[in-house]
């Protein structure tokens, strides 16, 4: 059991880095929502409505019209503007329920997805540190695993809150404001890369339990592994 431990905790930690690495991809790019024109329209339609977001910029193939300085057609590739600043706290009593809804939605999910990656960084920190090598006091395993499995669970939940809200959020922007009306909608790359980490996340947690059982019967069984690396 000693060597299933010492596996899990080496297979765990690579999880957990992939997990990280998908996590920060995620937040970085801007292809978790994609919106297109549908049918034959104008340049200028296809312009405005082809567009894709993430949590921080919305991005354009095109610059449409009603971004650019003259409002002439320009063709410098792909261009980006910040929708982050859209959510910072301001007057709401402009706002109808929904759209305020959808504005807290947003702010949910990009707080809980920054959330879940410094959770996911507390793991890595925690069975490091409990694993150094070092002239320090020693951790019981049990101990280890069951801190960093704590910090896991609150980034396995915040992962999976931060996509749900996302959902929710498009929903009702859907639904109740009619925003993709005659548009073809899609979620991007970034949102699967970000459910990819929310999947790792899950996979690590049910590692560290079984790790924590393995040093339990590593103790009652062979008297030995009580402490960690």
């Amino acid at each position: 059991m000693a060597s299933c431990g010492f596996f899990g905790f080496v297979i765990t930690l690579l999880i957990l880095v992939t997990s990280l690495a998908a996590t920060i991809v995620a937040i970085l790019t801007d292809h978790w929502y994609l919106v297109e024109t549908e049918g034959v329209v104008s340049e200028i339609q296809k312009r405005e409505n082809t567009y894709s977001f993430g949590l921080w910029r919305r991005c354009y193939d095109n610059q449409p019209p009603s971004l650019s300085p003259n409002g002439q057609l320009t063709n410098r590739g792909r261009d980006c503007m910040a929708i982050y600043k859209d959510l910072i706290p301001k007057s709401e009593s402009n706002m109808t329920s929904d759209q305020e809804l959808v504005m807290n939605l947003s702010r949910s999910y990009i707080c809980l997805a920054l959330g879940s990656a410094a959770a996911i960084l507390a793991t890595i920190i925690t069975l490091l540190c409990g694993a150094w090598p070092a002239d320090c006091k020693q951790w019981r395993k049990v101990s280890l695993y069951a801190c960093a499995l704590a910090v896991q669970v609150v980034a396995i939940l915040s992962s999976i809150a931060s996509g749900v809200c996302f959902i929710a959020a498009r929903d009702v922007e859907t639904d109740d404001l009619h925003l993709y009306r005659g548009l073809d909608t899609e979620y991007g790359w970034s949102f699967m890369v970000h459910w990819v980490g929310a999947g790792l996340n899950v996979i690590a947690g049910f590692i560290l339990i079984c790790m924590m059982r393995w040093t339990h019967e590593d103790v009652g069984v062979l008297d030995q592994n009580y402490y960690n690396m």
